[in-house]
């Protein structure tokens, strides 16, 4: 397989190639951070998308998020949460309980477990999140943190213009 370098060196860098690379780029660094996060996470026996839901719940809501809200942040599907939340809250890390005001309403909550869970990690996760950086000098981890948050509001205004 070529490497980056040669492939980049291919394209004529036009816009529009330079944006196809980076896409293709993106869904391969996924493939791949996936891959090694799962990895991370196989003797806690929790997935990607189970540790993936978990720090969006924890980081992203208030209060107790539906299920539906999860799915939305998640951009995925009610059923999908309700899969990966059933086997958390087998795991003990959450709780499926009725909305106190809608029972058809079923909300997610955190539990102690849980965040102990993370607190366990945090050293672990922080050599983790680290070496997927480390290629990255201070200056490009800014820039590309500014880009990320852009990149991330289009993606949600296309996938939510996409779901009409």
């Amino acid at each position: 397989m070529k490497d980056s370098d040669t492939i980049k060196a291919e394209f004529d860098m036009q816009r529009l190639d330079m944006e196809r690379y980076i896409l293709v780029v993106l869904f391969l660094v996924q493939q791949r951070w996936s891959y090694i996060i799962s990895r991370d996470l196989v003797s806690d026996q929790i997935t990607t998308k189970q540790w993936l839901m978990m720090i969006v719940m924890v980081n992203a809501f208030q209060n107790p998020p539906s299920m539906q809200e999860v799915a939305d942040a998640m951009s995925t599907t009610h059923q999908n949460v309700k899969q990966l939340a059933t086997r958390l809250e087998d795991r003990g890390f959450l709780k499926i309980e009725r909305d106190h005001k809608n029972k058809r309403i079923l909300r997610l909550k955190i539990t102690e477990e849980c965040l102990e869970y993370w607190d366990k990690r945090t050293p672990e996760d922080v050599k983790s999140v680290t070496s997927l950086f480390r290629g990255l000098e201070d200056e490009e981890i800014k820039k590309l943190f500014q880009i990320m948050g852009k990149l991330e509001k289009t993606s949600q205004e296309l996938y939510k213009e996409a779901k009409k």
